[in-house]
């Protein structure tokens, strides 16, 4: 009996006290305010605004942590649905298919490459050489071999 005796003592609401002392010390301490209070009525008025101040802020807090958690609780699994909706539709790409698409692009980007030197050799052929002249004196008159060049060393 002894040990259950001791069992009790060392739980941590056995050293708690009796709900009437707390009772009883919460209505004295009330009273030395309500005193205090009638004593100094500005400091009283001041704090009580003060107070009421006060819990209209932690009113507010409270109002804005819930309506943002609730948010949250309440979005994350459309939000989270999207996600795997989107995983889910877009096929992978291994590396393969990314190189055949960059060898494509790079393909096209060739082609366009051939006509415009094409279209640049019709406009030089076309030009009188007084203005074949006066674009070299500007240093913008690009040749097609110049322009061919790189191509050249791609192959």
């Amino acid at each position: 009996m002894a040990t259950f005796d001791s069992f009790l003592l060392a739980l941590p609401w056995v050293a708690l006290p009796d709900s009437l002392d707390t009772l009883g010390t919460f209505a004295s301490q009330l009273q030395v305010l309500i005193s205090a209070a009638l004593a100094h009525p500005f400091w009283a008025i001041g704090l009580l605004l003060l107070s009421i101040g006060l819990l209209q802020l932690v009113d507010d807090l409270v109002k804005r942590v819930l309506k943002a958690s609730l948010t949250f609780i309440l979005t994350s699994p459309l939000t989270l649905s999207q996600w795997v909706w989107k995983r889910a539709t877009t096929p992978a790409t291994s590396k393969a298919d990314q190189i055949n698409q960059l060898l494509t692009r790079l393909d096209d980007l060739r082609t366009e490459q051939d006509e415009v030197i094409s279209e640049l050799k019709a406009l030089m052929a076309s030009t009188p050489k007084s203005a074949q002249d006066n674009v070299s004196s500007n240093n913008l008159e690009a040749t097609s071999d110049d322009l061919a060049e790189p191509l050249s060393r791609e192959s």
